[in-house]
Formats: structure tokens, C-alpha cells, sequence
């Protein structure tokens, strides 16, 4: 924001200290295996705050997200990942103000409405349902950081797949797809 002076911990790391990281898997590609090791147990993790304990998961979607129908990632695929996990991370501690890794579902709708996805209420309600989570049947709906980047990194992946399989002179909303590639898509999500 204008007028807010940018902590250093909210600039993603430099490309030669990412290639160096990636090298260390000693790959031209990395599966989701390497990113997950690359993203929890290496200098890298400690870019991320506490909270950002990746899963398998959270590899397959991101690979999916950067790489769309590869299942590996280049040098400069992984950096892009890492470029999107700091975007992801910055947008959610602006919102994280006790730093506890949860957020109030107002604000996810704050964030994806801020990364321009232009959904409609009713898809963000649905989003809302799908990554909130109550700890007790006293407490409110909460997202967590894990909930977080898998809701981003789905969207950025449907995002980017809609908008390559938008028909030629029809409405911009308009999407065209065979019954198998909807299938692999629904099976990549």
C-alpha cells in the first residue's frame, strides 16, 4: 500500500538463492516430492512464516497452478511458485494481525476479490463454506493458512485453464470444453 513501508520478509528470495535451492535436488525437473521438501525442509522454509507447513497437497496444486498439464516443475516454474506462496503469504498477513495463522472468512473474500478472480457472491459463499473450519460447535468459521493456499492455488489454476479455453467471439464468460478435458481438469483440482 502507498505510504506503508515494505518489510524485507515480504520480498520473495532472490532467483540465485531459488536456483541454488532447486539444484540441490540436482534435477533439471522437480515432482512434487522435491517441492515439498524444497518448501518445508530447506532454507526456503524459513522465508514462511510458522503457520506454512506444506503438504503433498499443497505441491500437486501448486505444480498444477504453474505447470497446468505437466506433472514436474522447471527453474523458472519453481520460482514462480515461490513468487505466488510470497503474494499468497503477504495478502494473508495483512489480515493475520494476531499472526496465529487463521483469518475470518470476510477477509478470504477481501484477498480473492483483491487478486482480481471477479467471482460472484455466490461463488464466494461456496468458497467460504468449502475452506472454513469450526474448531468447536461454539466457535466461528475460520480459514487457515493450509486452506488458504489450496483455495488460491485452485483458483489460480481454474483461472488460468477458463481463460485458455474461452470460445473465440463468444461473451468473455464462455467456456468450451470436451467431456475429457472437464474431466481432467475436475481430476487436477
Amino acid at each position: 500500500m502507498p505510504g506503508q513501508r515494505q518489510n524485507i520478509d515480504d520480498q520473495p528470495p532472490s532467483n540465485s538463492f531459488l536456483q541454488q535451492i532447486f539444484e540441490s535436488r540436482m534435477k533439471n525437473e522437480i515432482d512434487e516430492n522435491d517441492l515439498l521438501i524444497l518448501l518445508n525442509q530447506t532454507d526456503l522454509s524459513h522465508t514462511f512464516d510458522r503457520h506454512s507447513k506444506f503438504n503433498i497437497d499443497h505441491s500437486k496444486l501448486l505444480i498444477a497452478a504453474v505447470a497446468h498439464s505437466k506433472s514436474t516443475l522447471t527453474l523458472a516454474e519453481f520460482i514462480s511458485v515461490v513468487e505466488l506462496l510470497h503474494t499468497w503469504r503477504n495478502l494473508f498477513r495483512r489480515h493475520d494481525l494476531d499472526r496465529n495463522g487463521i483469518i475470518e472468512p470476510y477477509a478470504l473474500v477481501n484477498i480473492l476479490n483483491s487478486l482480481r478472480f471477479n467471482l460472484s457472491p455466490t461463488t464466494l459463499e461456496i468458497i467460504v463454506k468449502r475452506y472454513s473450519t469450526r474448531t468447536d460447535e461454539h466457535s466461528s468459521a475460520k480459514v487457515s493458512f493450509e486452506h488458504y493456499i489450496q483455495a488460491c492455488a485452485r483458483l489460480t489454476l481454474l483461472n488460468d485453464l477458463m481463460h485458455s479455453k474461452s470460445t473465440n467471439g463468444s461473451p468473455r464468460n464462455i467456456c468450451s470444453f470436451s467431456i475429457d478435458e472437464f474431466m481432467q481438469l475436475a481430476l487436477s483440482l
